[in-house]
């Protein structure tokens, strides 16, 4: 006879400190970027958990790793948990681990109980999830669901050139398998929430509703190259100057608008002391529910980013642009969350998502229900960003919950 699975949480936490040991830096946070020696480190490390486990891990043609629990009927689509292991840079311990070691940890649970299950469970760690070195965020989990090309994906390249696909070859994880087209039963991801709501109510869970509006656009900014001190001020065509100014407006007009805009990144050419900027690129992200409200803001900044550059005698240019639409989450997966939440005694709460996961590229595939643990201050992509053990062990009990029902169902 089979036990009530227990997460363990001490174990949890042993596993997200000594995952954080990998690409940690000296303020306490981590900067493992994908497919850098660090993320293949944190890769070898989560295998040996899965197969120490007596799991089977694969890895498909971008990286994403499956570590696999049999169910009593292989034949039935599996119940998929899991996030990236992937940072920013730096970043800290929890955005993304969590997700992928709390699934780890709740698939040992419910094997310490003996459980099995009608449909088989499967840990996943996403390629890329974050963006930081490779464009497009989400990556892994994109081309899985069949948002990317396969081929646009290893196409893509870093700030020093190096392309994903020639990096996914270097670090050993260039996988044998398929890349998605294959039926999935469901998906729960767990992730800190990146924002100051369940701290600020006291709610130890939420479950995500709907994702909003996420736009991204880079702009160019096309001046003139000069000495800065032979060519009069009055004559510069300077793009540096000319973006700071359309960095100020793009605030402005967010704020007036009551929306969320901000620029993310910012490359000058040729960026020395004695040659006038004559050419910038800059990224602009924007997170907005309403469709209205998002049309109105980048109509808003593009028709005052022509305006600056007529001033400025330079040419903005975009050169890059992509919204990623809202996803709603199925009701009948929202209220799983919600009801194993009470069940097991935690308060719990619906939020919107205004940042990317994983869980926005299987909603077109399969059921899918995100879930959210406190963060600290509402603090993320930072050295200093922390859940406390209790939420990260609450969260891990919620996903195993909801994941044992959407395997064991009739």
């Amino acid at each position: 006879m089979s036990n009530a699975p227990k997460i363990n949480p001490d174990q949890l936490w042993q596993d997200l400190m000594t995952m954080a040991c990998l690409g940690a830096t000296a303020q306490g946070g981590c900067d493992r970027l994908t497919l850098t020696e660090a993320d293949s480190a944190a890769r070898n490390l989560f295998r040996l958990w899965c197969e120490d486990a007596g799991f089977t891990v694969k890895v498909d043609a971008m990286g994403n790793m499956f570590a696999r629990r049999e169910g009593a009927d292989p034949s039935l689509p599996p119940v998929l948990m899991g996030s990236h292991l992937d940072t920013q840079s730096p970043g800290g311990k929890f955005d993304g681990p969590l997700g992928v070691l709390a699934a780890l940890e709740a698939a040992r649970a419910i094997g310490r109980a003996g459980i099995a299950t009608r449909r088989a469970i499967e840990v996943v760690n996403w390629t890329n999830e974050e963006g930081a070195r490779f464009a497009p965020g989400l990556m892994g989990s994109g081309v899985f669901g069949g948002a990317l090309p396969l081929e646009t994906a290893h196409a893509a390249r870093d700030r020093d050139g190096n392309s994903f696909g020639d990096q996914l070859k270097r670090i050993r994880y260039l996988g044998d398998e398929p890349v998605g087209g294959r039926e999935i039963d469901s998906y729960v991801e767990l992730h800190v929430e990146q924002g100051p709501e369940l701290e600020r109510t006291g709610t130890t869970i939420a479950v995500v509703s709907h994702s909003n509006y996420l736009v991204y656009i880079t702009f160019e900014c096309l001046g003139a190259n000069g000495h800065t001190q032979a060519t009069h001020f009055k004559t510069q065509r300077n793009a540096l100057l000319a973006s700071a100014k359309a960095l100020v407006e793009i605030e402005r007009i967010a704020t007036e608008l009551g929306s969320r805009a901000a620029v993310s990144q910012l490359d000058v050419w040729p960026n020395n002391r004695v040659n006038v900027p004559h050419r910038t690129t800059f990224s602009v992200m924007m997170v907005e529910p309403a469709r209205e409200t998002m049309l109105a803001l980048r109509e808003r900044i593009t028709t005052a980013l022509a305006q600056i550059g007529a001033e400025s005698g330079v040419t903005f240019n975009i050169i890059a642009d992509a919204t990623r639409e809202p996803v709603i989450f199925p009701e009948d997966m929202v209220t799983l969350i919600e009801d194993v939440s009470k069940d097991l005694g935690h308060s719990v709460m619906r939020l919107s998502a205004n940042t990317g996961h994983d869980a926005l590229s299987m909603g077109p595939v399969c059921p899918t229900a995100l879930i959210f643990v406190p963060s600290r201050d509402g603090i993320s992509h930072s050295d200093y960003e922390y859940t406390s053990p209790e939420h990260c062990a609450a969260g891990a009990e919620v996903l195993m919950h909801a994941v044992l029902r959407r395997a064991n169902r009739t």
